[in-house]
């Protein structure tokens, strides 16, 4: 991919066997918690509001592997300190240049391994992270700044990187790290897979689930803006890629995508001056991360 502002397709030949499983949710627990929002929240609306943003920023899960394997056995452990908390992190390969893998929500460092083997291979030391409140990292809440902050506190504990791989949320945070903070440094490569656009679009859905009533989604997104720096309407990683200091970016989605709408990354790479754009047909929101040609074309992508 040399030239900028490129699209690129891959053929559903390339899709894999697999289908991938939709997530599934305690239906009598959501419903349950639907039912009183909707009874309480009009009588409670600011305590209403701060349930719902405690659940929104709390991951439902700490995601763990079933068994291990090569890839994470030959992983190199070390901490890194942000704020009071610690970041468990994991390292392979010795290059001089530095790949920075940032996972999704629910999700860890080391289900982003796809890419490790091909980028060693290429002479990259690729380094993963579990997120704040995610993996065995320390935490029980997050949110996209406070993401983002240990987004920033991995590069400069690796005194800068050269690429970076951000899965969803992930993609999202990393944009936000480098994008609104005047000292970021230069990023070579910046590769976003099935990552949203819009923050308040995640937010709306996120209220939408909970049904919660006008009086309480005020309060909520009232909560939110208080973290943000930005207004939620001017949140979104399309705006925000212009200010990062980005040589080039390669957008990854599927246009069947039932987590994050395939428009939401038209939006971006439209936005974008420096974009590519590699569009996938069926492969998931998830199984994007393992799909082997998809990984192929990243990493080609980030070391050439």
């Amino acid at each position: 991919m040399e030239t900028i502002k490129n699209i690129e397709f891959i053929p559903p030949e390339f899709n894999g066997d697999k289908t991938e499983k939709p997530q599934k949710y305690p239906q009598l627990l959501l419903r349950s918690t639907q039912l009183a929002f909707q009874l309480f929240g009009p009588i409670f609306p600011n305590a209403a509001g701060k349930v719902a943003y405690r659940l929104f920023s709390t991951p439902r899960v700490r995601a763990k592997h079933k068994i291990s394997d090569e890839i994470i056995e030959r992983a190199r452990l070390f901490e890194v300190l942000y704020g009071k908390s610690l970041l468990k992190a994991y390292e392979w390969g010795k290059g001089d240049k530095t790949v920075l893998l940032v996972h999704g929500w629910e999700s860890r460092g080391t289900a982003m391994r796809s890419f490790v083997p091909a980028l060693v291979e290429k002479g990259y030391r690729v380094v993963a992270f579990d997120g704040p409140a995610h993996g065995n990292s320390d935490g029980k809440r997050t949110n996209l700044p406070h993401f983002s902050g240990a987004v920033k506190a991995m590069i400069r504990q690796l005194d800068g990187v050269d690429a970076i791989i951000g899965h969803s949320f992930g993609g999202a945070t990393s944009v936000f790290a480098l994008a609104w903070d005047q000292n970021a440094p230069w990023l070579d490569k910046l590769v976003l897979v099935g990552v949203p656009n819009r923050m308040e679009g995640v937010l709306d859905n996120a209220l939408n689930t909970l049904k919660a009533p006008k009086v309480v989604s005020k309060k909520f997104k009232s909560i939110i803006q208080g973290k943000v720096s930005v207004p939620l309407k001017e949140a979104n990683v399309a705006e925000a890629g212009k200010r990062m200091k980005l040589g080039e970016a390669l957008i990854v989605h599927d246009k069947q995508d039932p987590v994050v709408p395939f428009s939401e990354a038209q939006t971006t790479f439209d936005e974008w001056d420096n974009a590519n754009l590699l569009v996938v047909d069926g492969i998931g929101h998830y199984r994007l991360m393992k799909n082997p040609e998809v990984v192929k074309r990243v990493v080609d992508f980030v070391v050439n």
